[in-house]
């Protein structure tokens, strides 16, 4: 049993045959064409497709506040409660690729003129440490830790650490000034 159903939308002639016990196809009827569809099988796709693009949009999206790197909404800035000391970097990186830890650092008031960042062991071991700038005068072995210590005049000074991660998941250590309160950083590091 055949039964059609004219559709008028197109400027071709079109009908659906529904035929017992089996999927409706769309039969397109023109002089110079004749093909038909599953349509069943055309939503479908149409769903796939969908799906597909709303999962790019997502990854873009997430890609655009800086889930994968370099992007200020994927960057973090700490500070310690007296703000004397704070560490801006991002909170996501990349195996291999080259990072920067800004540490913005007020002397203490020894008057010294020395003053020392602080990283700990848990920390140094996720990571490769390629250069510090400025130069460390010296650096020294602490307690759980390896300290690094700066010539200065005084002043608020900038160190940038340029470090390379080793290996993929979450790095997570302390980074502390002279003898101040620890701040905790953490990275996700992409494969």
């Amino acid at each position: 049993m055949h039964e059609y159903f004219a559709l008028g939308i197109f400027p071709f002639l079109m009908h659906i045959e529904l035929i017992h016990d089996s999927w409706p196809r769309l039969t397109i009827l023109d002089k110079n064409l004749q093909m038909e569809q599953d349509l069943p099988f055309q939503y479908r796709q149409w769903r796939w497709e969908r799906t597909g693009q709303v999962l790019i949009a997502c990854c873009i999206g997430a890609a655009l506040l800086g889930l994968f790197g370099h992007h200020p909404l994927g960057s973090v800035t700490q500070q310690t409660t007296d703000g004397t000391f704070s560490i801006h970097y991002d909170r996501f990186a990349r195996v291999g690729r080259a990072d920067s830890l800004l540490m913005r650092l007020e002397p203490g008031a020894q008057g010294d003129g020395l003053a020392s960042i602080w990283l700990d062991r848990e920390y140094l071991d996720a990571l490769t440490l390629t250069t510090v700038s400025p130069t460390p005068i010296r650096t020294e072995a602490r307690k759980n830790g390896q300290a690094f210590i700066f010539q200065t005049d005084g002043n608020p000074f900038t160190a940038t650490f340029s470090v390379q991660f080793q290996t993929a998941g979450t790095a997570r250590g302390r980074i502390r000034a002279d003898d101040g309160d620890a701040l905790i950083v953490q990275h996700f590091v992409w494969p």
